[in-house]
């Protein structure tokens, strides 16, 4: 019986195909992958990456943190609103070493700063003796500018600031003299000689930088109309 069936399955053309497609091996396919090699991502640090610093030689020296700017919530679920700000502005470089300085005059007495809100100037006397003065922007009527005598308090070199409606990144040669009042670089206006400002004494920043390198902790600061 099993002869006559073996003989039946060779002899039908239908069941011939059938024996000799599971008999005869699947034909081998040529590899279709390869090993390759995939360059690693590389990140190369910006002046974002990089921690500033500020001088370690300060006596007193206190850096403040700014406030971080926060997003917006929007009546929209799964939304939010957010301030894009300008990422741009160099660090300034560390201002001229004082022994460089020329000053236009050389007075005897202690060192001290007189800005003139009338004037919109900053004068910076040797006892009586102006050796430097500067145009500046000062505090506008809804945030004026405090009068009244004052010492630094604090010097840093670069400083996030921000309050309500700004956010200024890198604001350089900062010296406080009153809570957060400052006489300071500016570096996003040029409309200086009008009161412009939170506040702060804006100056220009090569005056700023001078005035940094000039002066020192307790520094007096007298404000006036």
């Amino acid at each position: 019986m099993v002869a006559f069936m073996a003989f039946f399955a060779l002899t039908n053309p239908a069941l011939a195909s059938i024996v000799n497609n599971v008999n005869t091996p699947a034909p081998m396919q040529e590899n279709l992958w390869a090993f390759v090699d995939i360059a690693k991502p590389t990140i190369t640090p910006t002046p974002l990456d990089m921690p500033k610093t500020v001088p370690a030689d300060l006596p007193m020296l206190v850096v403040k943190e700014s406030s971080a700017v926060t997003p917006e919530a929007t009546e929209t679920p799964g939304t939010m609103v957010m301030e894009i700000v300008d990422d741009s502005s160099p660090i300034p470089a560390a201002p001229p070493d004082e022994a460089q300085i020329q000053y236009p005059a050389a007075g005897n007495g202690e060192r001290w700063i007189d800005v003139n809100l009338s004037e919109q100037y900053v004068y910076a006397y040797e006892g009586d003796v102006v050796v430097n003065s500067f145009i500046v922007s000062t505090g506008v009527a809804q945030t004026p500018t405090v009068t009244g005598n004052y010492r630094i308090w604090a010097k840093v070199r670069v400083q996030d600031m921000s309050g309500p409606g700004y956010y200024l990144r890198d604001v350089p040669y900062v010296m406080f003299f009153y809570e957060d009042y400052a006489l300071h670089g500016t570096y996003w206006h040029n409309n200086f000689g009008t009161p412009m400002s939170r506040g702060c004494v804006n100056l220009k920043v090569d005056d700023a930088a001078w005035l940094f390198s000039w002066a020192a902790i307790s520094t007096v600061v007298n404000i006036h109309y």
